[in-house]
């Protein structure tokens, strides 16, 4: 996706994330919203916020999930970027005639990374959450975005789920601890790895995890507690895109979703909600990853998406409980 150095953008191949190995994520843009404000919060508003999504980042995908599933989506706006990441990075997916964005004003994303601080210096990455009446970023940190979504702006929503509920707390940060170590972090840690070592070593963590979440998804519908958690919304984005992207792409060939019916049961049961089926695309996604990374592909040839061992169309009786 390129990078920012001190307000200058740098593009190229060579300055594509993962093409020096794995890094973390950069999130320096943090303020929140909170439903009182106080001195450094703002104000929880109908209208007043866009979110910038992209259809391939699973971190987005997953603020998509909670933000349909609280129906927010006529409380904060939206926009997405294409999913080819290009020599200027994200680019918003405009209409016709358009020349930027008609909200932000931008037509790459870096450029709303620049309207909040002119000196930058860090990845114009997803998910973003713009603020329309500062005219610039709230923050680029995943969580804080996911729990703004999820507790700042119920007072616009009669939906009463929550997705970070206080009575499990341990357990979802344990559990959220686990995903990252051990599959939604270690797909990327294989994928962009330079060191043959340190692929085994998160390749076999794979395995391990995979053969445990098959195990508890076995005996329970959802991974903390008896309803839906921001673990069930990472597990499900991981575990969407792992057989057509993670498996061949990033070499995670250690297991396969497909052959899980424990996991594939509980992706059905999760997709048979609108609000979930509806935010997820994997023709976007194959293409966001195929295309975007030329050190692993570098002919951008996206391949047919493999057969699914769900089938999306279950019966299910999980329902978004109303106040």
């Amino acid at each position: 996706m390129g990078i920012l150095i001190e307000g200058r953008w740098f593009g190229g191949d060579d300055r594509q994330i993962g093409a020096q190995g794995w890094e973390p994520r950069q999130e320096k843009i943090r303020r929140k919203i909170e439903p009182s404000p106080t001195d450094r919060g703002l104000p929880a508003e109908a209208g007043r916020y866009h979110l910038i999504e992209c259809p391939g980042c699973p971190l987005s995908h997953r603020v998509t999930m909670a933000l349909r599933m609280k129906r927010l989506d006529g409380v904060i706006s939206t926009a997405r970027v294409r999913p080819v990441m290009g020599p200027n990075g994200r680019e918003f997916d405009l209409g016709p005639g358009q020349a930027a964005d008609p909200t932000i004003g931008a037509r790459y994303l870096y450029e709303a990374y620049l309207a909040t601080d002119p000196e930058y210096s860090g990845r114009a990455s997803t998910p973003v959450l713009w603020d329309k009446t500062e005219r610039r970023i709230v923050s680029n940190a995943y969580s804080e975005i996911f729990g703004m979504v999820n507790g700042a702006f119920e007072e616009f929503t009669d939906i009463g789920i929550d997705f970070r509920p206080a009575e499990h707390a341990r357990d979802l940060s344990e559990t959220m601890t686990f995903l990252g170590e051990n599959l939604t972090g270690a797909v990327y840690r294989c994928g962009f790895a330079r060191d043959q070592d340190v692929f085994d070593r998160y390749v076999g963590r794979i395995a391990k995890a995979v053969a445990e979440l098959e195990r508890r998804l076995g005996a329970r519908r959802f991974l903390v507690g008896d309803s839906i958690t921001e673990a069930d919304l990472g597990l499900l984005a991981c575990l969407l895109r792992f057989d057509a992207i993670y498996l061949p792409l990033f070499r995670c060939t250690s297991v396969r979703i497909a052959d899980q019916p424990a996991l594939c049961r509980y992706i059905d049961r999760l997709m048979a909600l609108p609000e979930i089926s509806q935010s997820f695309d994997l023709a976007a996604s194959m293409t966001h990853y195929y295309r975007s990374h030329a050190h692993l592909n570098p002919t951008g040839i996206v391949p047919p998406a493999p057969p699914k061992g769900w089938s999306a169309a279950a019966e299910s009786n999980t329902t978004l409980g109303r106040r």
